[in-house]
């Protein structure tokens, strides 16, 4: 196993847990010494196995060196390793186990060296004690330092501050002390090409418009992710629903107070989104909803009843049979509709532009806050359940009362916390797009995609029911079409 002259083949394994400066320096001085060593033994280095800012105790992450390290010694390419301390090659119990259970085989002559510690004789009882004894040591120095972390991080989290983990936050850039992925960072401020799109999602969102076409709007015009990726739909509601982009710092999803970064859009805003997105996502999947596209052609899909039933069946689009244009056709009578009642898509969609415009024209701002607003009520609700849940989650701490009984007061109150600020997300939704000049809208309406149109006619309208067509039928005739408003 060794080479003609009998010297072994050396592997030099390098690992440094903490690249705090980007340029492999720790693991370049690791090298200078490990070769050092094995010029003075006068074995010859055969491989370099680089594991540079990977820790050894987070086992979540394979160290690629290592493994092809250990492959190495099995298939004999290399019969001795040095490092530059043992616990550069294991930080686990575990991982030592296995190192011991692989030189364990008969076919195996593989010296270990560091530089540090001399050589690791796991062959005999003494030398396996000292090596668990070693490791023992190493691991709880990495849990004493996972604690102080924990701590640290509890620190900052109560501070609303800034700490070093995860990829810039997109609409923020960030400013760092030193080089490299570990740099500290020192503070955050607007990317203000970033910032301007996040506003203007934002506002869709809160017109009514879905996730899934602002999506498709950003990945068509080329917006990019701070990794450099494509939106997704997870990616945009986790944007839009964080504390972050409203100036607030998050802890395991819960808000906990005010950050020390600037904010992109305001805490009312952000309060609004939170809940309608939380809404929108149980709907979705209360129904079952899947979405094999995120395009949508007609506005008022999903809106346009057929009144042959009660409650308004719903219509689907359809080709026209007479090549006038597509239509909403009743379903036919074996899907619960009566299979003959049709309204064209392009009369209906103009009628409703004309009905909508009228609607926010008849609305005034107001001067003084609206009598009939609910939401004063129902945040005063949700502050005074708030205070309760803090109180039983106290209760549940002490003891007196059965911890089950306090468990479901605390489920119903947060259930009832959640449907009121619902209905607040959905009430204010409705009251931006009434806060939209008529005229303006009017001008932007053209350019405005039809998923946006969409949230347009759905914050205003409940239903657009459709009666029986009368002679003549091939006109028009917009009495057929009754809307129930919001």
């Amino acid at each position: 196993m060794k080479t003609s002259s009998g010297a072994r083949r050396v592997g030099l394994y390098l690992r440094i847990s903490d690249d705090r400066e980007g340029a492999g320096l720790g693991v370049k001085r690791q090298e200078d010494d490990c070769r050092l060593l094995a010029a003075s033994l006068g074995w010859h280095v055969t491989e370099i196995y680089d594991d540079n800012d990977m820790s050894a105790s987070n086992r979540r992450k394979k160290r690629k060196g290592y493994h092809r390290m250990l492959a190495d010694m099995q298939n004999g390419r290399i019969d001795a390793v040095i490092a530059w301390h043992p616990d550069r090659l294991y930080r686990q119990p575990r991982e030592l186990e296995d190192l011991m259970d692989l030189l364990d085989s008969p076919d195996l002559d593989v010296e270990l060296r560091t530089v540090r510690a001399g050589t690791i004789d796991l062959s005999t009882p003494d030398g396996r004690m000292m090596a668990r004894i070693q490791v023992a040591v190493a691991k709880r120095e990495v849990e004493h330092r996972a604690a102080r972390i924990k701590s640290k991080i509890k620190e900052l989290v109560q501070a609303g501050k800034i700490h070093n983990s995860g990829h810039r936050p997109f609409g923020y850039e960030r400013i760092f002390e030193g080089e490299g992925p570990r740099r500290k960072i020192l503070g955050e401020v607007l990317n203000e090409i970033e910032a301007a799109y996040i506003r203007d999602w934002a506002q869709r969102a809160l017109e009514g418009e879905s996730l899934y076409s602002l999506v498709t709007d950003a990945n068509t015009r080329g917006i990019k992710t701070s990794t450099g990726g494509a939106w997704s739909y997870q990616g945009m509601r986790a944007l839009l629903s964080s504390g972050r982009i409203a100036g607030l710092k998050e802890h395991k999803r819960q808000v906990v107070g005010k950050a020390v970064w600037p904010s992109i859009i305001d805490e009312e805003d952000h309060q609004a989104l939170r809940a309608l997105l939380s809404d929108r996502a149980e709907q979705a999947k209360a129904n079952g909803a899947q979405r094999t596209s995120t395009a949508l052609k007609y506005p008022l899909s999903g809106l346009v009843r057929c009144t042959c039933t009660e409650d308004g069946i719903r219509m689907r689009t359809a080709p026209s049979s007479n090549r006038k244009g597509p239509v909403y056709r009743c379903p036919p009578k074996g899907d619960g509709g009566c299979g003959g009642r049709t309204i064209r898509i392009e009369d209906l969609e103009r009628l409703m532009e004309k009905l909508v415009f009228a609607k926010l024209e008849e609305v005034e701002p107001l001067d003084v806050a609206d009598p009939d607003d609910p939401r004063p009520a129902l945040e005063a609700k949700v502050a005074k359940w708030e205070r309760r849940v803090k109180e039983l989650k106290e209760e549940l701490l002490d003891g007196d009362r059965p911890a089950r009984e306090v468990r479901e007061a605390i489920d119903t109150l947060n259930s009832r916390i959640v449907q009121a600020q619902r209905e607040v997300a959905q009430y204010s939704v409705k009251d931006r797009v009434l806060d939209i000049d008529a005229e303006e809208l009017r001008i932007a309406w053209e350019d405005y995609f039809p998923a946006r149109k969409q949230g347009v006619y759905r914050s205003l309208i409940r239903k657009i029911r459709i009666h029986p067509a009368t002679p003549p039928k091939n006109i028009f005739n917009p009495d057929r079409v009754e809307v129930i408003w919001r």
